[in-house]
């Protein structure tokens, strides 16, 4: 009951689930590019924040916006997966806006294995020094519980303004049931691959780890799968807008992004496969000893 909450609270909150009309006829059209390659044992959703006419947060120093970082790092990340033989499909591959949650529903029904979805944090005005907010964080589904993850959680669904209303089952409570039920087998795997991506990129990194938290984004909301949100960085902050800015630093932020990736996988086949062999084996011990009254 606790997640259907969340889900009614985090849909609630993004409106009826728009659907950009734009995305509906790319989806029709293949818009959302993929290469998937037969011998990949694993694909990998890539989704590049904003776009189009939502610019996203502002970028200091420059004429960039966060839609750019965002893509521009995205295809990085896409690229670096595929060197390590994982299938990428793109949400966007260009300046064109995706509604929130078709983002999730082009990784639905890719059947990816994971949902990484890239953007750039912006420092709230009202702070006392906002231009001095730096570092990096991941997200996965839940409650936004402190005041910092609404501000990041109201921010990001801002881009619901650009988009525009469409038929939508969202307010289905058989839909909320759903959902609840999809997302619920996924939070753990969700935490964990946060985790792991917050650890490599502390390695490349020079902003401060800002740590996993959790917040209702309707891209999160949407994907049935492993999915997270990596804020990578303030493009309020000057020093940090140029790291962001910089292709050499994103191609080590990519790096680092795809072996958390590639590691968190990795790991998941291997609890999987060793749940599969101790189900089996119980299985075995059990032939013959069950009653049929």
């Amino acid at each position: 009951m606790m997640m259907a909450g969340i889900m009614v609270m985090a849909l609630l909150q993004a409106g009826s689930l728009p659907v950009q009309q734009e995305v509906q006829d790319a989806s029709r059209n293949k818009a959302a590019k993929s290469s998937i390659s037969r011998k990949s044992a694993h694909k990998v959703i890539v989704d590049a924040g904003h776009g189009g006419v939502d610019p996203g947060a502002p970028i200091q120093g420059g004429r960039l916006s966060e839609k750019d970082i965002t893509l521009q790092l995205s295809l990085k990340v896409g690229a670096a997966l595929r060197r390590r033989g994982i299938a990428v499909v793109y949400t966007r591959t260009r300046d064109t806006l995706i509604a929130r949650a078709d983002r999730g529903r082009i990784a639905n029904q890719a059947e990816g294995d994971v949902f990484l979805s890239i953007h750039v944090n912006a420092a709230n005005p009202r702070w006392k020094q906002p231009q001095a907010a730096r570092g990096f964080e991941t997200y996965f589904l839940g409650v936004a519980k402190s005041e910092d993850t609404r501000r990041v959680e109201e921010m990001e669904e801002e881009s619901g303004r650009f988009e525009t209303a469409s038929a939508s089952s969202a307010n289905d409570p058989l839909d909320f049931i759903l959902t609840d039920m999809l997302q619920n087998e996924h939070l753990r795997e969700s935490s964990d691959l946060a985790e792991i991506i917050q650890r490599h990129l502390r390695k490349v990194h020079p902003g401060p780890d800002r740590g996993v938290k959790q917040a209702g984004f309707t891209v999160l909301v949407s994907a049935f799968m492993p999915a997270v949100l990596v804020e990578v960085g303030f493009g309020t902050n000057r020093e940090e807008a140029r790291f962001l800015a910089s292709a050499d630093q994103q191609e080590q932020m990519a790096e680092a992004i795809a072996e958390a990736t590639r590691e968190y996988l990795q790991r998941h086949e291997r609890r999987v496969g060793t749940g599969q062999e101790k189900a089996g084996v119980a299985r075995t011990a059990g032939t013959g000893t069950g009653r049929n009254d």
